[in-house]
């Protein structure tokens, strides 16, 4: 993408980067793409900026200036004239250092021309005019030499290279397409003051940049710019219909270079050879302009036209004004009555068929006019609405239709619906240069046919996303209820004339444009994966990746959104569980102490036991037996051994409660050791209170059963066990201290089985936190 001259100073690409501070104190609005960027620092921008582009004046590493010339978006230049740059062997055609593209934005590194432009030399009494034109006439050869037209040479054009001796440069000259089209098309990149008649209608040849170089020679002589004052409607009416007066040039030599390039017919316009024949003191024929014509003519815009090819011009320049005035009001109004009794003086049989054929039809006034613009000047570029309409033109129209912000979008809209709807390519092929437009009408309904097929079938798949429908519409068709989609602004119908018009440039671009679809979708949409891998080198399947690549980029965005939103959940539960986990980690000291406060009652209890078994049943000696209330009392486990086992059970049940409550943290104060206790309290309470109730004369009232059997069941077995006490007494401290290793056993398997169940409790509670918010994420990413 990138072209750069060999004999460029200055670093190559990543050999050195830019001053920041230089940068940042220059502080432009602009900046640099960064393969310039990194070779050069902004010094300032020039003031002179154009419609197509900015101008930014930089320096490089080794103190170098230069001028880069950044194209903005959605204007690029034409890559054959960029080809075609190094070639020109002339000193006074501004030196293309380098082009390329950066970031989107085509690009030109050219000289820096210290002295400005011509405009500050303008008016000055020591320039030769002579020097000028030779060295323009030298720039203007080598440029049409190469088949480049420069199309809008200016004194802001020509740069000042030196000013003693005087070394001038034409700049500017490299003008891209999407520009070139919007010249043709009368947009307000052209400066009018220096057009040449004929470019009002389009018309594109050297001749053009000759008649420039006479109004720049005109205004060194005069001192005054031309047109100065008058408006761009006064303009083009001057340009359209009068010559260009050279009797204020005092200098006779001048006056007649002046003459000689401002004749208005440019086939007979003076061009390098009789300007190089002036420069050697020769004195070439300048062609008479004719007189304008006196008599009745045709009324229009305030003047009498007699001349048919004059009128033609006149038309095409003032195209809206001049279908309004001769069709406005059909055949009841004057203007067409005074054009028919024009056209009846006229010795052309053929106007009989221009009259009935077309004017007396019903079509539309600018149908009307078009067939009047051919009669009149066959000679004419094709031209429809005022614009020029040649193969060319129309490969360039879907670039105005997609730009709404271009001033002529609304009538490259017009001007593509009308030539399908009202099929009028095959009547502007009656122009000069436009035989092949009806071949191109041909391809081009043939290419809306296999269009339309092509987009019902794939809105018709299951894949697809419905919205589909507005980005691949039919095409050629007006809008009507339960349509799929309406092609508006026409752009996919426009694309197609263009493939029609230019094949092989416009599958070019398509192309390129299907591959830019294909970079901007950088995450798996199956949909789009599917119409883009069978798209192969298909136009029409290329044009429809082009188009459908806005919706798989929105979906794109929105899986993005979603996932940010996912993350941005996930985040806020994972620091409300971290914050959770502090708080229940910061209770560990808490819960300890609570532990070991909430086992002194296992400790006292032990304790009593052992002393109550000791008192009882222990002996003191530790032999023989003696009779205690009746009962015989044994010799058994001495009271001290007893003591030490209550304090080892409770050491094994309080350590069991501090790991738990360490483990637990915060989570172990509402669930103690004695929980189990006030559970069971809780529940007896209320069956105490149920059977309280049921005991009452109420519930005797309703026939419930009484509480004898709950009694009966708890006296029995507590006479029972006082019986089985009795009959044990004899080992009774030894079941003691099984009871004081069993207990605490049993306690510590009993905490080990809490922790577990609070390990998994707690495990799920962070899946529950967690999961919510991670999950979106999970599936977007899957």
């Amino acid at each position: 993408m990138t072209r750069r001259d060999p004999h460029v100073p200055g670093p190559r690409p990543g050999e050195t980067r830019r001053d920041g501070g230089a940068a940042a104190a220059a502080s432009p609005l602009l900046r640099l793409p960064g393969v310039l960027a990194e070779r050069f620092a902004v010094v300032a921008e020039l003031p002179v900026q154009g419609a197509e582009s900015d101008l930014l004046l930089v320096r490089d590493a080794g103190g170098g200036e230069y001028v880069v010339k950044l194209f903005r978006r959605g204007y690029h230049a034409d890559r054959d004239v960029w080809a075609k740059l190094p070639a020109l062997e002339s000193r006074h055609v501004l030196r293309i250092l380098e082009t390329g593209e950066a970031e989107g934005r085509d690009y030109e590194v050219s000289e820096y021309a210290a002295g400005g432009n011509l405009r500050a030399l303008m008016g000055s009494p020591g320039l030769d005019a002579a020097a000028v034109v030779a060295q323009l006439a030298d720039g203007l050869e080598a440029l049409h030499r190469a088949g480049i037209v420069h199309r809008d040479l200016k004194p802001e054009n020509v740069l000042v290279l030196a000013a003693d001796p005087l070394r001038l440069a034409i700049a500017d000259f490299g003008l891209s397409k999407v520009i070139d089209q919007s010249v043709m098309f009368a947009s307000s990149s052209r400066t009018l003051a220096y057009a040449a008649p004929e470019s009002l209608s389009g018309q594109v040849s050297p001749a053009r940049d000759w008649w420039s170089l006479g109004m720049i020679v005109r205004e060194l002589a005069t001192g005054r710019a031309p047109f100065a004052g008058l408006s761009e409607t006064a303009v083009v009416d001057h340009l359209a219909t009068r010559g260009m007066p050279v009797d204020e040039v005092a200098d006779a030599r001048v006056r007649l270079v002046c003459q000689g390039l401002l004749t208005r017919d440019p086939r007979r316009r003076w061009a390098g050879a009789q300007v190089a024949e002036w420069l050697d003191g020769g004195a070439p024929a300048v062609v008479k302009e004719q007189a304008p014509p006196r008599g009745p003519g045709v009324p229009f815009d305030g003047r009498r036209f007699d001349d048919r090819g004059e009128l033609a011009r006149a038309l095409v320049a003032r195209w809206d004004a001049a279908a309004s005035f001769f069709f406005g009001r059909g055949e009841s109004g004057e203007a067409f009555r005074a054009l028919r009794e024009w056209l009846a003086a006229i010795p052309d049989d053929s106007r009989i068929g221009l009259v009935d054929g077309y004017l007396s039809r019903d079509f539309p006034p600018d149908v009307k006019l078009l067939h009047l613009v051919r009669w009149l000047d066959p000679e004419l570029p094709p031209h429809y609405l005022g614009r020029r309409v040649t193969a060319d033109d129309l490969a360039a129209m879907p670039i105005l239709a997609g730009d709404r912000g271009h001033p002529d979008h609304e009538v490259a809209c017009r001007l593509g619906r009308e030539l399908w709807e009202r099929r009028l390519l095959p009547a502007l092929a009656g122009f000069d240069g436009g035989g092949d437009l009806e071949r191109v009408d041909e391809r081009w309904r043939a290419h809306v046919g296999a269009w339309n097929e092509l987009a019902r079938w794939l809105r018709e798949q299951e894949a697809t996303p419905p919205r589909l429908a507005t980005l691949i519409p039919d095409a050629g068709g007006a809008s009507s209820a339960g349509s799929p989609g309406v092609d508006d602004p026409p752009v996919v119908l426009l694309t197609l004339l263009a493939l029609a018009a230019r094949p092989a440039e416009t599958r070019e671009r398509i192309a390129a444009a299907a591959a830019r679809a294909r970079a901007s979708v950088t995450e798996r949409v199956p949909w789009f994966e599917w119409i883009a891998d069978g798209a192969g080198d298909d136009p029409l399947r290329l044009l429809a990746v082009a188009r459908a690549a806005p919706e798989a980029v929105l979906e794109v965005e929105a899986r993005s959104r979603d996932r940010r939103a996912a993350e941005q959940r996930s985040d806020d539960a994972r620091r409300q569980w971290a914050e959770r986990e502090r708080r229940r980690l910061a209770g560990q000291g808490g819960a300890v102490r609570r532990a070991v406060v909430w086992s002194l009652p296992l400790l006292a209890l032990w304790l009593l036991g052992s002393l109550v078994v000791g008192a009882l049943f222990s002996g003191g000696d530790g032999s023989g037996t003696s009779s205690v209330g009746g009962f015989q009392r044994s010799s058994g486990v001495p009271l001290g051994v007893l003591l030490v086992f209550s304090f080892l059970a409770w050491a094994v049940q309080c350590g069991s409660e501090v790991v738990l409550a360490r483990a637990q943290g915060e989570d172990y104060l509402p669930h103690g050791p004695w929980s189990w206790l006030s559970r069971f309290l809780g529940a007896s309470g209320r069956g105490l209170a149920k059977a309280s109730q049921t005991m009452s004369g109420a519930a005797q009232r309703t026939g419930r059963r009484g509480c004898g059997l709950l009694l009966l069941g708890v006296t029995v077995p507590l006479l029972i066990l006082l019986l089985l006490m009795a009959a044990v007494t004899s080992v009774a401290s030894l079941l003691w201290l099984l009871v004081l290793v069993a207990g605490p056993a049993a306690h510590a398997v009993a905490a080990g089985v809490r922790l577990h169940r609070w390990r998994r409790d707690h495990a799920e509670a962070e899946r529950k936190a967690l999961a919510g918010a991670a999950g979106p994420h999970e599936e977007g990413t899957r």
